[in-house]
């Protein structure tokens, strides 16, 4: 009777670090309110204001975090959060006196209704598959929760454990955003929680569902989103990622090319917004970088001159993140840049044919490849692609070309590599075929070159 009372007063406990885990979590919106309750915003809708809230706090929470360590500073939940809260009231500043109108209300007709019914039926679907297990990502084991929970306990980004040769499986030239917001929560929680940590899929699988929406071209906007997080999720679970940090990738990337494609993204304000979301891109997983690069790239093409304004506001939040993390790597001899698969330009051709077949038949072992086969099957419906649709087309082709290239990097059989990899990776571009389909389906309209930015005062 004692050990069974004891279980049960254990799993409270446990219970009980899981739900402060995740709620401070939901707390992030606080670090990014001051920039995102700017009147420049106000076109927006108040839940995508709210996630966008939360996802730009994330980011500059993990800025803090990271710079802390520069100074040599341990963290403190308190110091760093109130240092995330000092950045966003800082590039606030940075948009002036711009203002927007908000945004007219329309009523929700059935396609709406049965839209958000489809994207909360994937997020319950997404919740039983990382509760159940079944989702969970091995790689939240390796590294992610290892380091987050080694993290914590030092309150910095500990160099000694890095430095420890039995932890060089866990890629520590990894950049630092998932580990540094997992460390704060577990600072505040006082311990690691891993089944809160797997959770960390269907939560922000759900963020999604809310903040995409609103950011979508207004015409069946709900149907798009729900398209967007049924595949997220449907990819997810049959690829594991729950726990690891895809989720967290994959909501920075839909939320700025979502701001991207909107008929606001000439506005010096959504473009910053954008930036600094796409900065958390590239400090999440190694892949953010040729992403950001490509939508800012194709972005930039289709601007309005002068295009130097937009360039600083999409590429210097990144620039400034990924330089403080490559600076700290390097003057603490852990790492030089990205550890790769070999030199840049040591390729075998010769597996070319190889690759593609090893991906599609990772693809095709993904839920039958239908997170990727009914986005494109949908794509022609939406008509022949015009305006901002070429900024999510565009990046999934260079996106799709970069990990094609990476894979030809390996002379040993890269099966189980591709096998592991390909349908996590892949998971942005079928998102961004489904963005794609919806600016293409909102009308002949060119976003960006509607009007001429508004320059920062």
């Amino acid at each position: 009777m004692a050990a069974s009372a004891r279980r049960r007063r254990v799993a409270a406990a446990g219970a009980l670090t899981g739900a402060l885990w995740l709620a401070t979590m939901c707390l992030l919106p606080l670090c990014g309110f001051p920039l995102l309750s700017h009147p420049a915003f106000r076109s927006l809708t108040i839940p995508s204001r709210v996630v966008l809230s939360g996802a730009a706090g994330a980011v500059l929470l993990s800025a803090a975090m990271t710079g802390s360590v520069l100074l040599d500073l341990h963290w403190n939940e308190s110091l760093v959060a109130g240092a995330a809260v000092l950045l966003a009231c800082g590039l606030r500043l940075l948009l002036g006196k711009e203002r927007a109108q908000p945004p007219s209300a329309e009523p929700a007709d059935r396609l709406t209704v049965a839209a958000h019914a489809l994207s909360a039926a994937a997020v319950a679907i997404a919740y039983l598959g990382a509760r159940s297990g079944s989702a969970t990502s091995p790689d939240l084991v390796f590294f992610w929760g290892a380091k987050a929970q080694q993290f914590a306990a030092a309150r910095t980004i500990d160099v000694t454990f890095l430095e420890n040769a039995f932890h060089r499986y866990m890629h520590l030239y990894y950049p630092p955003f998932v580990t540094n917001v997992y460390a704060f929560a577990t600072m505040a929680a006082g311990r690691f929680p891993w089944t809160a940590a797997v959770l960390t899929f269907p939560l922000l699988l759900a963020a999604l569902a809310i903040g995409l929406p609103g950011l979508l071209p207004r015409r069946a906007a709900a149907a798009w989103s729900a398209l967007a997080v049924a595949a997220i999720a449907y990819a997810g679970i049959a690829a594991d990622v729950a726990g690891n940090g895809e989720m967290p990738l994959l909501l920075l990337e839909t939320l700025a090319v979502a701001l991207l494609v909107s008929p606001d993204a000439s506005r010096a304000s959504t473009q910053l917004l954008a930036g600094i979301l796409l900065a958390g891109a590239v400090t999440a997983k190694v892949e953010g970088l040729p992403f950001a690069l490509a939508a800012c790239a194709v972005f930039l093409v289709r601007a309005r001159r002068p295009r130097a304004p937009a360039a600083a506001r999409l590429l210097l939040p990144l620039v400034v993140c990924l330089g403080a993390w490559f600076f700290f790597g390097a003057t603490r001899r852990l790492f030089y840049g990205y550890a790769g698969e070999g030199r840049m330009l040591d390729l075998y051709p010769a597996r070319l044919a190889t690759v593609l077949r090893l991906v599609g038949a990772a693809l095709a072992s993904t839920g039958y490849a239908l997170p990727w086969l009914v986005p494109l099957a949908v794509l022609p419906f939406a008509g022949r692609p015009r305006g901002a649709a070429w900024i999510p087309l565009g990046t999934a082709a260079a996106l799709t070309g970069f990990f094609v290239f990476t894979y030809l990097h390996r002379a040993e059989d890269p099966t189980l590599w591709i096998t592991w990899s390909a349908p996590r990776i892949f998971m942005s571009v079928a998102m961004l075929l489904v963005i794609a389909a919806a600016s293409n389906a909102s009308g002949p309209s060119t976003p960006t070159r509607s009007r001429a930015a508004p320059s920062p005062r």
